[in-house]
């Protein structure tokens, strides 16, 4: 398996090499500026409980990640191959295994995603659904290309984001089923109305 992965990443980091620019681009929304469009959504109450859920998967995602870094200790590609050298930035200090910019990323656009195709209004205007399942299919894209441009810049193995992609998006399902169940829940107290003190317990 681990032949098979530097064979990938070697084929993936060359045919990479002309697309530098955007995969910098790229890696730079993975590593946490792409989080940042969290923060707005904690000043209004309508997006609070958004907000919340979005950054507890976050969060669960980022120490799953630490606590596999440290048991798996796999050495990035630009530190044990002779011939790669990591590409526009340093190589990170930690360890390789699994891509903590792929986890992120696959855990924001997945919740993100979900919870948008799954939230779109009953007779919401046509332009609003269209949209709404664009975003949704576009987010896990993006994720992707994310995890993509850490192989381009060398500090990644094609299995680091593999790996990563698919511990963002367990949590991220998790993460909104939750979210999801918690707006049911709300919604079916709302339409019970107010409980009176003579209603039976």
């Amino acid at each position: 398996m681990i032949e098979i992965d530097v064979h990938f990443f070697r084929l993936l980091h060359h045919a990479l090499a002309d697309w530098i620019g955007p995969m910098v681009v790229l890696s730079a929304i993975g590593g946490g500026w792409g989080s940042l469009a969290v923060v707005p959504l904690f000043a209004s109450a309508r997006t609070r409980r958004f907000a919340l859920s979005l950054a507890a998967v976050l969060g669960v995602t980022a120490v799953l990640v630490f606590s596999l870094k440290r048991v798996v200790g796999r050495v990035r590609p630009c530190n044990c191959l002779a011939d790669v050298k990591a590409r526009v930035f340093d190589a990170p200090s930690d360890f390789s295994f699994p891509s903590g910019h792929s986890a992120g990323s696959f855990a924001f656009a997945v919740f993100v995603a979900i919870v948008l195709y799954r939230t779109i209004p009953e007779g919401a205007p046509a332009r609003t659904r269209r949209l709404r399942r664009l975003a949704a299919f576009s987010l896990p894209l993006v994720a992707a290309l994310v995890g993509l441009s850490r192989i381009a810049l060398g500090v990644h193995f094609p299995g680091d984001v593999l790996a990563g992609a698919v511990l963002g998006t367990t949590v991220a399902v998790l993460g909104a089923h939750r979210h999801l169940a918690g707006l049911r829940r709300r919604e079916a107290l709302t339409a019970r109305g107010p409980v009176r003190h003579d209603d039976p317990p």
